[in-house]
C-alpha cells in the first residue's frame, strides 16, 4: 500500500501502480479528464477469507454429521452468513467508485470496461470449476439436465427455476445474484447521478435512495416468500429480494467517500476499541442468529417469512459490522486492521474466489474415495482435508488463471471504452447547416510536406476530424510530421487543436499555414502575403474540421505528444 493516508481512515489514497489489484477501488474512468483518486483497503481480503472459510465450514459441517450431533452446530450452521458478507462487501467495493467520481464532479468508471472486468473476473474460473466438477465427480453428487442445463449453469441463470436449481455446482445461486447486482449497478449509478447536487445534497439522495431500496427489498420478500409456483419459484436468487445486503454495503461505500472527500473521519473511529466494539456487535448479531431466529439446522431449506427476514436482519447487520473496521479507522493500528491486513488473511483473501468454487468438488472426491461415511465423519480431519485440498487447487488456478484473466481482461476493458467513446462521439457530433457531409474520397488537392502529391485516399473520418483517443498499449504514435496523408493512409486521424482560431500560429506552423493557404485553379497554395496579411481565419466546420474565409479546408493538425504517449488509436 502506497500513498498519503487519510487521517483517521482506514483506507490510502494510491499514487503508483503497484497497489495489489483485489482491495483497490479506482474512483473514476479511465479516460477521464478529471479523476477521483485510488483507494486502498488493506482489510478487504482479510474479510473475503473469513467469508470463503464460513462457507467451507458451514459446508463440510452438515455432511460430517457435526451440525445435527454436536452442541456446537447451529453455531456451524449459521456459518452462511459468509454469503451475506461477500454481498457487502461487492456493495461496498463495486459502488464506492461510482458515488466517489460523482461526489468529486469527476466522470464515472465506463459501465463496458467495467463489466468486462466483472465477468473476466468471475467466468473463466467458474466455467474451469464446473467442467473439471462434472467430470471427476460422480454422477450421484453432481449433475446437469443434458445440454440445457449445461447453458443453464454456465450462464448462470440455473436459480431462476427451481427445478434448474440443483445442478452444477450448488453453491453457485450466489453468483446468479452477484451477476444480476454487477449489470445493476451502472444503470443504478447513472440514475443516481442524472441530476447534479452539491455533494452534501448528493450523500443525503444516496443515503435515502439506499433506505428506500433496503425497504422495499422487505417489501419485495414478504410478498414472494410464500410463492413457490411459476415464474417465481426462483425468487431465492432474485436481486430484489438480496438488494438489502448490497444496499448496507453501499451505505458504507457513499459514507467511506464523502469521509474521503472531506479528508476526515468521524470521531468515534479513532476510538482505541472502535475494531473490538465493532466485532463484538458483529458476534452478537451472529448469537441472536443462531439462538433466536428459529432457522433449521440444514444447509438446505425453504424458509418462511420469519425466518428468512430474521435470517436478513441478523446476517445484514453482522456483515455491516464485521466490515466497519476495514472501512473506518486509522489504517495499521488496532489488532482488528493488522489482523485483516496480515498476511495469511491477505492470501487466503486472494484466493478466496478459488476456494469457494472448489471446495464442494473436495468434498465430493472425499466422499466418493474415502472409508468416510455420510454424517460419521470426525469433523475436525475432514475439514482439515478440505481446507488442504482446496487451498492448494485455489492456489493453483489462482495464479494459472485468475491472475492471467485479470490482466487480460483490463486490456480488454481498455479497448471497450475506446470503441464506445468513438460511437458516442460519432453519434453526439454537431452537424453544421449548409455544410456538406464529409465522405470518403482522394485528397488530390493537398500537397505533403516535403512536396509529394497526396494520393491516398482520406476516411470519412478523417474528413470530418474525429478524435481516436484511448488506443491499445500496442498502438504507435503518429508523428505530426508524417504529415495528414500519411494519418489518412495508415487510418489514423489526430485530434483537432484546442484552440481553432489560432492556426496557423502555433508551433509548426508552415505545416498548418500550408493546409489553410487558398488554392490557385491548377490546386497549388497561393503565397502567403507578406507579414502573414493575407492569412485566411478558419471558421469552424462539421466534427472539428474548419473552413477558411477564402474557401480553403482546414484538416486537423495536432502536435505529437511526449515520446512513448498513446493517444491515438487506430480505426
Amino acid at each position: 500500500m502506497t500513498g498519503r493516508l487519510l487521517p483517521g481512515s482506514a483506507a490510502a489514497r494510491t499514487t503508483g501502480p503497484g497497489t495489489s489489484a483485489p482491495p483497490v477501488v479506482t474512483e473514476g474512468a479511465a479516460t477521464s479528464v478529471r479523476r477521483a483518486p485510488s483507494v486502498t483497503f488493506a482489510g478487504f481480503d482479510g474479510l473475503r477469507a473469513i467469508a470463503a472459510l464460513m462457507v467451507v465450514v458451514v459446508h463440510t459441517g452438515f455432511p460430517a454429521g457435526f451440525t445435527t450431533s454436536s452442541r456446537l452446530g447451529p453455531y456451524v450452521a449459521r456459518a452462511e452468513a459468509g454469503v451475506a458478507v461477500f454481498f457487502l462487501i461487492s456493495g461496498f467495493l463495486l459502488y464506492r467508485p461510482f458515488v466517489a467520481a460523482r461526489l468529486a464532479g469527476a466522470s464515472p468508471p465506463p459501465p463496458g470496461g467495467y463489466l468486462v472486468r466483472r465477468l473476466m473476473r468471475i467466468l473463466p474460473l467458474y466455467w474451469l470449476a464446473l467442467a473439471v466438477t462434472l467430470n471427476v465427480v460422480s454422477d450421484e453428487r453432481i449433475g446437469v439436465h443434458g445440454l440445457t442445463g449445461v447453458v443453464q449453469t454456465a450462464l448462470l441463470v440455473q436459480g431462476y427455476q427451481d427445478t434448474w436449481a440443483i445442478q452444477g455446482l450448488t453453491q453457485a445461486w450466489t453468483l446468479d445474484i452477484e451477476v444480476a447486482f454487477y449489470l445493476a449497478v451502472p444503470v443504478y449509478a447513472w440514475l443516481l447521478g442524472r441530476r447534479r447536487r452539491a455533494p452534501e445534497r448528493q450523500v443525503r439522495v444516496e443515503l435515502a435512495a439506499l433506505a428506500g431500496g433496503y425497504l422495499a427489498s422487505r417489501v419485495v420478500h414478504l410478498t414472494v416468500v410464500p410463492l413457490r409456483h411459476g415464474w417465481t419459484s426462483g425468487w431465492n436468487v432474485w436481486l430484489p429480494v438480496w438488494w438489502d445486503l448490497f444496499a448496507l454495503g453501499m451505505a458504507l461505500a457513499v459514507i467511506s467517500a464523502r469521509c474521503a472527500q472531506l479528508d476526515r473521519q468521524p470521531r468515534w473511529t479513532g476510538l482505541p476499541a472502535f475494531g473490538f466494539a465493532c466485532w463484538a456487535v458483529a458476534a452478537l448479531c451472529y448469537w441472536l442468529a443462531v439462538r433466536h431466529s428459529g432457522l433449521p439446522l440444514s444447509p438446505i431449506f425453504t424458509p418462511s417469512r420469519s425466518q428468512d427476514l430474521a435470517r436478513h436482519l441478523m446476517y445484514g447487520l453482522f456483515g455491516f459490522f464485521l466490515l466497519l473496521p476495514a472501512v473506518f479507522g486509522p489504517p495499521g493500528r488496532g489488532l482488528i486492521r493488522r489482523l485483516l491486513a496480515s498476511r495469511i488473511p491477505v492470501f487466503l483473501g486472494s484466493i478466496s474466489y478459488g476456494i469457494y468454487l472448489w471446495h464442494t468438488a473436495v468434498i465430493d472426491l472425499l466422499l466418493d474415495h474415502t472409508s468416510w461415511r455420510i454424517f460419521h465423519i470426525p469433523y475436525v480431519p475432514f475439514l482439515a482435508t478440505v481446507l488442504a485440498g482446496t487451498i492448494a487447487l485455489a492456489t493453483v488456478t489462482h495464479y494459472l488463471v485468475e491472475l492471467p484473466c485479470i490482466r487480460l481482461s483490463r486490456g480488454w476493458a481498455r479497448r471497450v471504452d475506446a470503441q464506445v467513446g468513438r460511437w458516442t462521439r460519432r453519434s453526439t457530433r454537431p452537424v453544421t447547416p449548409g455544410v456538406p457531409a464529409a465522405s470518403t474520397g482522394p485528397l488530390s488537392t493537398l500537397d505533403g510536406p516535403l512536396g509529394a502529391p497526396a494520393t491516398a485516399p482520406v476516411t470519412a473520418a478523417a474528413r470530418a476530424g474525429v478524435t481516436r483517443v484511448g488506443a491499445p498499449l500496442d498502438a504507435p504514435t503518429v508523428p505530426l510530421g508524417a504529415g495528414p496523408q500519411a494519418w489518412a493512409a495508415r487510418g489514423w486521424v489526430a485530434p483537432p487543436p484546442p484552440d481553432t482560431a489560432g492556426l496557423g500560429e502555433r508551433d509548426g506552423s508552415e505545416v498548418t499555414a500550408r493546409l489553410t493557404r487558398p488554392r490557385r485553379p491548377d490546386g497549388t497554395p497561393q503565397p502567403p502575403r507578406p507579414g502573414g496579411a493575407g492569412r485566411p481565419r478558419p471558421t469552424g466546420g462539421p466534427g472539428g474540421t474548419s473552413t477558411s474565409a477564402t474557401g480553403g479546408e482546414v484538416l486537423p493538425v495536432v502536435e505529437p505528444g511526449p515520446p512513448g504517449t498513446r493517444d491515438v488509436g487506430r480505426t
